[in-house]
């Protein structure tokens, strides 16, 4: 897995490519994906730059998908730059609470990696996903809690063990290798878990211990 400033640009311009490639002449509009997308960089851009003014961004709306994919690539590839060279300190503010700008920039990827499946999905066509989903699965793994925050119902004290596989055939292990409660299979389908793009029950996951189910539960309702 690369350095996740270096996975974030790449996958930047690979959802570029992917939009030009399906998005022109008849078929699903698409505009509105990169204007979620062009809202989170100026979010980025915003917490860098005036984190002291870090809040909601205006809504955005495109004319044209030739219009749409140009903005988004010049905000997201300003807000990438400015993560990357972000000092580790301070924590920039975030939805999810101050985060650091490595771990700002995996939760910005995981946003990318949705709207490309989003994307994709529209179209008919399988994205090319490779270990940069690493970044994805970790900040699905760091952000667990946030299902029962949701729901006004506390987590469990205790961490998951996670043992996810990579594209690449690598294993990925986060948490405790005691853990009661346990996660396994294939990382990219548990970013589309984590994500919401797709239902536990349409992916190639197991799930161990009473707490993981109790978590499954909320985070798909």
């Amino acid at each position: 897995m690369a350095d996740v400033f270096t996975d974030l640009q790449t996958e930047t311009e690979a959802l570029a490519e992917l939009a030009e490639r399906h998005g022109y002449g008849p078929g699903p509009n698409i505009t509105g994906h990169f204007a979620r997308l062009t809202s989170t960089a100026r979010l980025v851009r915003l917490s860098v730059e005036n984190p002291g003014a870090f809040g909601v961004t205006p809504q955005i709306s495109y004319d044209s998908l030739d219009e749409a994919i140009l903005i988004w690539l010049i905000e997201q590839r300003k807000a990438n730059a400015l993560l990357a060279s972000a000092p580790p300190e301070p924590e920039l503010p975030w939805s999810d609470g101050p985060l650091r700008p490595s771990v700002l920039a995996a939760a910005v990827l995981t946003e990318v990696f949705a709207g490309g499946q989003d994307i994709a999905d529209l179209f008919g066509v399988q994205p090319q996903r490779d270990d940069a989903i690493g970044h994805v699965a970790y900040y699905g793994v760091r952000t667990r809690d946030r299902a029962y925050r949701r729901h006004q119902e506390t987590p469990p004290a205790k961490p998951f063990r996670f043992e996810l596989v990579a594209p690449s055939g690598t294993r990925w292990d986060f948490g405790p290798e005691n853990a009661t409660d346990r996660v396994t299979g294939p990382a990219e389908d548990f970013c589309l878990l984590v994500t919401g793009r797709r239902f536990a029950e349409d992916l190639d996951l197991t799930f161990t211990g009473r707490h993981t189910a109790e978590w499954l539960e909320l985070l798909e309702s």
